[in-house]
């Protein structure tokens, strides 16, 4: 099993963690990428639109991880994951698993993640991500700083207002941009560094 650090060096086979979606054979193929499982990359993001100078880029966390090949709900662009198996690095949208937080999918519309799951692919974990709220959530997403929790629905989140009694561990808190149509929004994700 790897080790969890952030400074050994990621193989990123598309150049983008958010649009990987490497097939089981694909890695098999590469040598596993050298025992990448489970390990962590940053990359910088553009900003806020108009945000200049440090500002204007922010850092995001990824981890490589496996999709669960039994999960029923397949991964979408701000989907939750939650560990189905930590020590294998192996992810699933199911919330049965709701306590055990591993990250966020970001892979766009435009990329999305190959259908068969048990494929690999990057989460986020750290820094401002997208992510899928139910569609009522507690407390309003467009506000900063309220905490994002999971929810009872298969990969989304729901928020609680602060200095409310989160019943599971958080994702991280609110950004303040929010979009009630597709029920998105940004969260600066604070996730865990588990296994």
């Amino acid at each position: 099993m790897p080790e969890s650090q952030y400074n050994q060096a990621v193989t990123v086979s598309t150049g983008d963690p958010e649009t990987v979606s490497d097939s089981p054979a694909r890695v098999e193929a590469q040598g596993g990428w050298f025992g990448q499982l489970g390990q962590y990359t940053t990359i910088k993001r553009p900003g806020p639109a108009g945000t200049r100078g440090a500002e204007a880029y922010r850092d995001v966390a990824y981890r490589y991880v496996k999709m669960d090949s039994t999960m029923s709900i397949a991964p979408y662009l701000g989907a939750v994951a939650w560990w189905s198996n930590r020590a294998a690095y192996t992810v699933t949208t199911s919330n049965a698993n709701r306590g055990a937080i591993a990250g966020v999918f970001q892979n766009p519309a435009s990329k999305p993640l190959n259908a068969a799951r048990g494929d690999y692919c990057f989460i986020a974990t750290g820094g401002p991500a997208t992510v899928k709220m139910v569609d009522a959530p507690a407390s309003s997403p467009a506000a900063i700083g309220i905490f994002v929790i999971p929810s009872a629905t298969a990969a989304k989140a729901d928020t609680i207002a602060a200095g409310g009694a989160a019943t599971y561990p958080t994702l991280g808190i609110t950004e303040g941009t929010w979009n009630p149509v597709t029920t998105e929004a940004i969260v600066e994700l604070r996730i865990p560094a588990t296994p």
